[in-house]
């Protein structure tokens, strides 16, 4: 039988403890000790860490020869890694840097482009695969971007002008948040659930067909008003305005929008001048898509009609917004408003 010699009782309190410590193989090698100091034989300890019985006898001899030192990993024989901490360091800040910035003519780094660029400059030579592994280790992922809208530098003065406003309003005034948008037959294409390995295709109109719709939400009672045109053009909003002003007979409306040009237009100036008790509040330039609730309306509707679907004509489309609408309480709008 092959025991480990006899432990002191220093020794034995040492190992203990550095089970707390030791993590992986290390913490497996110091068992071993201990329970063959504790008479197990190598086969009964080869059998609980599912080990050879070789594999015992050498951490064995090792501890016996160099005491705990014996029982630290050893340097390993084989080729080295190639992309070390250092060359890891190397991959972040060069995906960090535009690669235009670098006299490369393409937008952005790909496996292909980055092995080159590594290569050439740092004589980094790594396999496409080794090199998504560490991109991977360093938390980046292969991902489509999102455009982002120039943002106003005047938008935190407009907001609280805006809010400002609203709270200065006569108490008969109607809050209405307005907005258009346009209903394609072409259907727009949304995650759904599909077998693996078997991508639905939606079928696509011979030719693509689009009607406007113009809407508007009162933040106070959820009551949503809504118009469909086949343009959408300041005659269209004019004629969109008439309905919401008999809608709310002598009362005063502010009606918050965005800044699309059809809301700016001579012709719309000129309505208003006719109807004083009617006021265009605009929102931040390029905020409308975050700060109208009239937005998700729109995706809710597109969400509903329009997505992964293809409708026998323009008719068929329309008639199913109708239907949609039909069935838009005031409370799910202010689901949607909140």
């Amino acid at each position: 039988m092959v025991y480990v010699r006899q432990l002191s009782t220093v020794e034995r309190q040492e190992l203990r403890r550095q089970t707390r410590r030791a993590v992986g193989r290390v913490s497996e090698r110091i068992h071993m000790i201990l329970l063959s100091d504790r008479h197990y034989t190598v086969l009964q300890i080869a059998e609980l860490f599912e080990c050879s019985e070789a594999t015992v006898r050498t951490y064995i001899e090792r501890f016996e020869a160099d005491g705990l030192q014996g029982l630290q990993d050893r340097p390993r024989c084989g080729r080295p890694r190639k992309a070390d901490a250092a060359a890891q360091d190397v991959i972040r800040q060069e995906l960090a840097k535009p690669p235009e910035t670098l006299g490369h003519h393409f937008g952005f780094w790909t496996l292909v482009t980055l092995c080159a660029h590594l290569a050439t400059v740092f004589g980094l030579r790594l396999s496409r695969a080794t090199l998504r592994r560490n991109l991977l280790a360093l938390d980046f992922r292969w991902r489509r971007p999102k455009h982002a809208l120039p943002h106003d530098p005047e938008a935190g003065p407009k907001l609280w002008a805006l809010c400002d406003r609203l709270l200065r309003a006569p108490q008969e005034a109607v809050l209405l948040c307005t907005d258009e948008c346009d209903v394609h037959l072409l259907p727009v294409l949304r995650a759904m659930w599909m077998p693996k390995g078997q991508q639905v295709r939606v079928p696509t109109p011979g030719a693509n067909r689009k009607r406007s719709i113009f809407g508007a939400l009162a933040l106070e009672t959820g009551r949503w008003l809504y118009t469909v045109c086949e343009r959408k053009r300041a005659l269209e909003f004019i004629a969109f305005l008439e309905p919401l002003v008999a809608a709310y007979p002598d009362r005063p409306l502010l009606l918050v929008l965005d800044n699309a040009s059809i809301h700016k237009a001579k012709a719309v100036a000129q309505w208003l001048t006719a109807h004083t008790h009617v006021e265009l509040r605009h929102l931040p330039t390029y905020s409308g898509h975050q700060e109208n609730p009239v937005e998700k309306v729109w995706w809710r509707l597109k969400d509903r009609v329009a997505a992964n679907r293809l409708h026998k004509d323009i008719d068929g489309l329309v008639a199913t917004v109708h239907d949609f609408f039909a069935s838009f309480t005031p409370d799910a709008a202010l689901q949607l408003a909140a």
